[in-house]
């Protein structure tokens, strides 16, 4: 949540706070849910969110209710060198991700914005990997930003590819699986998430 860390948790009673910068909200009321975008930018030292609710889905309702929601899709691609495909978009290390389009499904949005914003192509959706979320704010108005990701690979090995350089990418590169810790520290939490599944799933086979 604006580059926070947010977590809902079902709970009969209200979590302690966790050691360091932490808030914690248990069955709010919608006014405090819609305040508290607004609650977390004035207080940028906040480092996470608990809340946590007797009944979590309708809690999650309640929490989207107050947000512009908007849908992407992705992909973690994976080459014949068994090596993944990032991206560096405004400094950050990244995988490649975009809106889905009116009309559009998820799987083909994945594989259009992956090709739109690396240039690589021959791709093949192989699974569904995880879903993600992240809170960030356009003129004021907070939107949730849903992404739908997938495991894809690539029908080659290194091969070079275009970074999409209005959206902000300066670089496209194939790095191996084991992510260094440098790319690690650079990229997001949701990102994170990304790869801590595609990675169960390679401990499973």
């Amino acid at each position: 949540m604006l580059n926070r860390r947010v977590c809902f948790n079902e709970s009969d009673s209200a979590m302690l706070p966790k050691e360091g910068l932490t808030l914690s909200l248990f069955n709010p009321d919608s006014k405090t849910l819609k305040e508290l975008p607004k609650f977390i930018t004035s207080h940028p030292n906040l480092n996470e969110i608990y809340i946590s609710s007797k009944n979590v889905d309708e809690l999650w309702m309640r929490f989207c209710m107050n947000y512009f929601e908007v849908v992407s899709a992705g992909g973690l691609v994976v080459n014949k060198n068994n090596k993944v495909l990032w991206i560096h978009r405004n400094k950050h290390w990244d995988l490649p991700k975009g809106k889905v389009e009116p009309g559009e499904s998820l799987e083909d949005a994945a594989v259009r914005e992956v090709t739109e914003e690396t240039g690589i192509r021959e791709l093949t959706i192989t699974g569904d990997l995880a879903t993600t979320y992240h809170t960030y704010e356009v003129d004021g108005i907070a939107h949730l930003k849903t992404t739908f990701w997938y495991t894809m690979t690539h029908n080659g090995e290194n091969t070079a590819g275009t970074p999409q350089e209005i959206e902000g990418i300066t670089e496209v590169r194939w790095m191996n699986a084991n992510v260094p810790k440098n790319i690690w520290e650079s990229t997001y939490g949701s990102i994170r998430i990304v790869i801590n599944a595609y990675s169960k799933t390679t401990e499973a086979v």
